[in-house]
């Protein structure tokens, strides 16, 4: 009997490693299953956006600009030779900008022309002698209304790409490339 008894403490020795062991086991088989989670998860992620940019390339329009070779040649030799491109006068402005600030008053005077496609440029023509009075006052309202930011840009860009739009929208058609300022003075008072 007493080899009896020390079996069965060895037995129960190995009952108790045998319990933590389970509750490892239980604890790895859990965190196995959370990274799993985890992989799956982000396969998803990436997956979904694979398919996301497939469908974004075969839905988009293609380019239907057709290489002209003398371009090409002059784009290659390194300077991109615009040949159509013309540029018509709209006119000279004046005007007084009040919008800056409380006290400040900022006198602006500018030649505004308009980069055409050669083609436009008679269309343009024509509708800028028709809607005269219009395009006058957009251009003046654009510069009225400009902050001083926009005033002090030295590309003008938020300007010139305010006054293409309105344009544009007065004469119904978008003939406007660019719009041109070669001449820009500011006098605060």
């Amino acid at each position: 009997m007493a080899t009896a008894a020390p079996d069965d403490t060895s037995t129960d020795a190995a009952e108790d490693v045998a319990e933590p062991s389970d509750a490892e086991a239980q604890a790895a088989a859990q965190a196995a299953a959370s990274r799993m989670k985890k992989i799956k998860a982000a396969g998803l992620v990436v997956g979904l956006s694979l398919v996301m940019m497939a469908v974004g390339y075969f839905f988009m329009p293609e380019s239907k600009q057709q290489e002209d070779p003398e371009m090409t040649a002059d784009a290659e030799a390194g300077g991109v030779v615009n040949r159509d491109i013309e540029e018509l006068e709209i006119g000279q402005f004046n005007c007084t900008n009040s919008k800056v600030g409380p006290d400040v008053n900022i006198h602006i005077n500018f030649t505004l022309s308009a980069s055409v496609l050669a083609k436009n440029k008679q269309a343009l023509k024509e509708a800028k002698d028709k809607y005269q009075a219009r395009i006058r006052d957009a251009v003046n309202t654009v510069a009225r209304s400009a902050s001083r930011d926009d005033l002090n840009d030295p590309h003008l860009n938020t300007i010139k790409r305010s006054i293409r739009e309105e344009i544009n929208r007065i004469i119904h058609e978008h003939y406007i490339i660019e719009i041109v300022i070669p001449d820009w003075q500011t006098m605060e008072r």
